[in-house]
């Protein structure tokens, strides 16, 4: 987000600080299961809390077949892969293997992007941390609240539930 501006927050700040918020579940510090599950969680945080106030760039979502989707979440992601702030792992939720480490094992074929045990695994890099805790300052005690109950309430439940929850 440019700076001077009124230390306004846009999407990619807001991904920053949903991977970075404190929580419960250390499962989930500086990282979340699945791009899915951040979509979900995002929807989450703009339409169950405040925290729109907070942010002059919302995500907007559409319905679709899993539920609220946005193609903002997407960019947004590999914008910040691209600037090295967040990582991606590809696990494979039967073996619990990283993809890359699974395909040696299995034929390539086996493996394909659109399986439905190939989840995208999201951690914020140790500058991503550093940048999520300099955005942290700017958002008020009630969006740092909004941001933790989304990750207590809905960032560990099963991702099927999740789905048909919102």
């Amino acid at each position: 987000s440019a700076v001077g501006m009124a230390e306004q927050l846009d999407q990619t700040d807001t991904i920053l600080l949903l991977l970075g918020a404190e929580t419960a579940d250390p499962h989930q510090r500086f990282r979340c299961d699945g791009i899915t599950r951040l979509e979900k969680l995002l929807f989450l945080l703009e339409h169950e809390t405040e925290f729109v106030k907070e942010v002059a760039e919302p995500f907007t979502f559409e319905a679709y077949h899993y539920g609220p989707y946005s193609p903002d979440v997407y960019s947004a992601v590999d914008f910040l892969k691209a600037m090295r702030l967040v990582e991606e792992q590809q696990i494979d939720v039967g073996s619990g293997l990283d993809v890359g480490e699974a395909a040696e094992a299995l034929d390539a074929g086996d493996i394909n992007q659109g399986s439905p045990y190939i989840e995208r695994q999201l951690r914020l890099t140790d500058d991503g941390k550093a940048v999520a805790k300099v955005l942290s300052t700017r958002v008020s005690p009630d969006g740092k609240k909004a941001l933790t109950e989304v990750k207590d309430r809905y960032g560990s439940m099963p991702l099927r539930q999740l789905l048909r929850y919102v």
